[in-house]
């Protein structure tokens, strides 16, 4: 009988260690920071999620009624637009565009403008018969995004920005370049 027994009971030990197992494994989530999506169908969180990483951001609404952020990511001034909202509602909205304009104290021409884009896949930029600058990226959230994703997009988005500043600027007039901190 002893013999019977002890497979039964070895096989026992395990199960009781995986039922123990997965009861840990079942309550750690609930531990962990739950995860909220950064979409432009919530534009408070948008904001909520630019000042997480620590960048100045204000909801308004552009002219047509649309959400508008106005934020200063790493020293540069942004306008983050809201595209494909609804036109009556103005919500639910599906893509973003980050947007800085600037006044360059350094030439800054198509050629270099042409030589960001091939370099910064997400980017745009445009150069106007004013000499002004002007670097638009693009977002598309859909439902959503990974939070830690949407930084990695603010961060590429402010790492473009200061490859330009430099360019363009003198040290002493570009916005401290504060990239490789965050």
């Amino acid at each position: 009988m002893k013999s019977v027994l002890a497979p039964i009971a070895k096989a026992t030990i395990p199960f009781a260690l995986c039922a123990g197992l997965a009861a840990v494994t079942l309550s750690t989530p609930a531990l962990a920071e739950p995860f909220e999506a950064v979409s432009a169908t919530e534009p408070a969180g948008v904001v909520a999620a630019l000042k997480a990483s620590g960048h100045n951001a204000v909801l308004t609404h552009d002219e047509s009624g649309d959400p508008l952020i106005q934020a200063s990511i790493g020293g540069w001034t942004t306008q983050i637009v809201f595209y494909d909202c609804n036109e009556i509602t103005h919500a639910a909205c599906q893509s973003l565009q980050f947007n800085a304009s600037f006044m360059p104290e350094k030439p800054f021409d198509a050629v270099a403008a042409a030589a960001f884009v091939r370099d910064n896949r997400f980017g745009a930029v445009t150069v106007a018969p004013d000499r002004s600058v002007n670097v638009t990226w693009d977002v598309i959230t859909g439902r959503g995004i990974d939070p830690a994703v949407f930084a990695l997009v603010v961060k590429s988005y402010r790492l473009a920005l200061d490859t330009i500043g430099a360019e363009v600027f003198s040290p002493a007039h570009r916005p401290h370049l504060a990239s490789a901190s965050r």
